[in-house]
């Protein structure tokens, strides 16, 4: 696929800078021209035009698949496409995949669609399962490429009458960027939050929302009677002000430390003891790759994406989302258990090699070439 004018479509802003940038540029070393249309949502908008240098289109789409805001949405996107007259669709995120294929279709356009994730998955009510998978089904008639980044997405999509269902190994994480040998003082790192040279560090990445499922581990902290073992929360979110909330009203404060977004993230890790991740859903974390880049042991929710990551507990420990017992029991064996952790760590720094974005660009590459 080269000399094409591709639309990237995306529900929000963060999607765009969080993970597309390398894939973008990508398109862009192709030979394509490419544009963005998402939602602007924070300094990502700005940032992803003047730093990146990517052309972004305002489009104020909404989460909520059923909002009316999305179908006012969709017409500023056909009037869109009406005055660039693109080649290709490329989607991402649910509302974005719609929106994407809805416009594909009006306008007999190839179109990619990548899922991160769908958002019906085992352990989600059933009720929700079925709207989500029957909409995603529909669209996928409509779909030229349908890529999927974890095996049960695939295994669930891969009969659907989309003209191509691949997987590939997530958005690629850049090995270059997570770096093991670079010089860190850890000792430094932990008097900044108040921790002792000694302290064992839990960290967590992620929008802080009910997914991510923050509060039990607030909860599993506060039971953990081992005072050497810390937590970093890194993120934003709906329900920050609840946990900070709950993290003082529980006496905790020198033991949690909520972060906020962070653009030092390869440093945080770098100076991380373990990486924890009690989602209810992910698609394929890239926060948790780059934790295996570093080499950390992982405790992890047991659902799709963690477990094409960690294996069967062989790159951590895998849980219950709904058992806090289950986390704490983990965080407290990866402390007293260092020739574990480290059996953990070793094994996810050496398997994260089959992620790397440029492992990631050639399966890309591949599928280009069949549109």
């Amino acid at each position: 696929m080269t000399n094409k004018k591709i639309l990237c479509i995306t529900t929000t802003d963060n999607m765009i800078w969080q993970f597309l940038i390398p894939h973008i540029k990508h398109l862009k070393e192709l030979g394509n021209e490419v544009e963005c249309v998402c939602a602007r949502t924070g300094f990502w908008f700005d940032e992803l035009s003047e730093k990146h240098g990517i052309v972004m289109n305002e489009i104020n789409f909404k989460r909520n698949p059923f909002c009316i805001e999305n179908i006012k949405g969709f017409k500023k996107l056909v009037e869109l496409q009406k005055e660039k007259k693109f080649d290709v669709v490329y989607c991402q995120q649910p509302v974005g995949g719609v929106m994407g294929r809805k416009l594909g279709k009006k306008f007999k356009l190839p179109v990619i669609y990548t899922a991160h994730g769908f958002h019906f998955f085992k352990g989600n009510s059933k009720l929700k399962n079925l709207l989500f998978k029957t909409i995603e089904k529909h669209y996928a008639k409509s779909t030229t490429a349908l890529i999927t980044i974890n095996e049960e997405d695939y295994q669930a999509c891969k009969n659907w009458k989309a003209k191509h269902v691949f997987k590939i190994n997530g958005i690629g994480v850049d090995l270059d960027k997570y770096k093991t040998d670079e010089k860190t003082n850890k000792a430094e790192f932990r008097k900044e939050f108040g921790f002792d040279d000694d302290d064992f560090i839990v960290t967590s990445i992620g929008e802080l929302n009910k997914n991510k499922n923050t509060l039990m581990l607030l909860e599993v902290f506060k039971n953990i009677d081992n005072q050497k073992i810390k937590y970093l929360v890194c993120g934003q979110g709906p329900l920050e002000q609840n946990y900070v909330n709950y993290i003082k009203q529980n006496g905790i404060e020198n033991r949690v430390k909520m972060l906020g977004f962070r653009k030092d993230i390869p440093n945080i890790l770098n100076n991380s003891d373990a990486f924890i991740m009690p989602s209810y859903r992910e698609g394929l974390s890239k926060s948790m790759m780059e934790a295996m880049c570093y080499g950390l042991p992982v405790i992890a929710s047991k659902i799709r994406g963690n477990t094409d990551l960690l294996g069967n507990n062989e790159g951590g420990i895998l849980c219950n989302p709904n058992n806090s017992e289950e986390f704490k029991n983990a965080i407290v064996k990866i402390y007293n258990e260092k020739d574990l952790a480290n059996k953990f760590g070793n094994r996810n720094k050496e398997f994260i090699k089959n992620f790397d974005i440029n492992v990631v660009k050639n399966q890309l590459e591949k599928i280009y070439e069949g549109i």
